[in-house]
């Protein structure tokens, strides 16, 4: 089949690998002038800067794709881990190694805060993460949610979980110490969260990271970008880059290819839309073909 693939972040080169890799003729269409997203590789004055994320939590995801495209991943990209998984600064010298040894956290710990109550604080707080990793992650990741009975079903899980409260308030019913709180509640900030708004599901991670450790591109995340799109071009794959799509075009109740800001009709038996969900809706959708999703309701939404 025909298909084109809107934007090139990680969720489009993952879905344009995979769906070449079962031998469809995939089209990606990317409006920038390189592959990546928000994942984006800046370049200045011989330096490259990544523009979003910098660090690798679950590489086996990665290590799919390629074994896929009947690649060997290791001949593909350079993951090296990194230990500590991260040094905190603080603005009055004090600095915390974040890592998954847990004697060796419990011992920085006891060291932060001078006592044990933060340290078994720690501990409970561990078990709740693996707790909400196993039905945040393991059991819902790849869930759809389409519908509300899909998170109707999934509520008193949820709630058991804590999930209604914010990252911050669930830290804080754990820990006292004012540094290990925020050492606890940053991750959120690095996919542009706010702690103290962000569901705790997010808490997750520090299970995430126990589980699968914490890894860099060597070349940076740009690498893997261009690893995967070379991947993706080698099986027959097209990059269109400065292509900007105006409309996802529609007939009936299906999408059958897109139009382009200059006036290009690209026809396609599926559309596969990599973009923001409310940006999509507005921008690529025509209005009459959204009945339930209106630009009313979507101003409404909080996203």
């Amino acid at each position: 089949m025909r298909i084109c693939v809107i934007g090139s972040g990680f969720g489009g080169l993952a879905a344009a690998v995979r769906l070449a890799a079962r031998g469809h003729d995939v089209t990606m269409l990317e409006q920038r002038d390189q592959p990546g997203g928000r994942a984006y590789v800046y370049r200045q004055d011989g330096f490259a800067f990544d523009g979003g994320p910098t660090v690798i939590t679950a590489p086996w995801l990665f290590e799919e794709l390629f074994e896929l495209a009947g690649r060997d991943p290791k001949a593909c990209i350079d993951l090296v881990p990194v230990d500590p998984f991260y040094r905190i600064f603080f603005d009055d010298g004090v600095h915390f190694d974040y890592s998954g040894d847990q004697a060796a956290m419990e011992s920085r710990i006891r060291t932060l805060t001078g006592g044990e109550a933060d340290v078994e604080g720690y501990r409970r707080f561990l078990q709740l993460s693996e707790k909400i990793f196993a039905k945040g992650f393991t059991d819902l990741a790849d869930r759809p949610f389409l519908h509300v009975t899909d998170m109707l079903k999934i509520a008193p899980d949820l709630i058991k979980l804590q999930s209604y409260r914010s990252v911050t308030g669930l830290v804080n019913r754990y820990v006292e110490d004012p540094y290990l709180r925020q050492i606890l509640t940053f991750h959120p900030l690095l996919v542009g969260g706010n702690p103290f708004q962000t569901t705790s599901i997010y808490a997750l991670i520090h299970h995430l990271e126990r589980k699968w450790g914490v890894w860099y591109a060597m070349g940076g995340t740009g690498a893997i970008v261009d690893a995967l799109a070379g991947v993706f071009t080698e099986m027959g794959g097209t990059i269109r880059l400065n292509t900007e799509v105006a409309e996802i075009r529609v007939e009936g109740k299906r999408a059958n290819g897109v139009i382009l800001h200059d006036g290009e009709e690209i026809d396609a038996d599926i559309v596969v839309c990599n973009g923001d969900v409310a940006g999509a809706y507005q921008k690529l959708l025509p209005a009459s073909v959204r009945k339930k999703y209106t630009d009313r309701k979507l101003a409404r939404m909080r996203y």
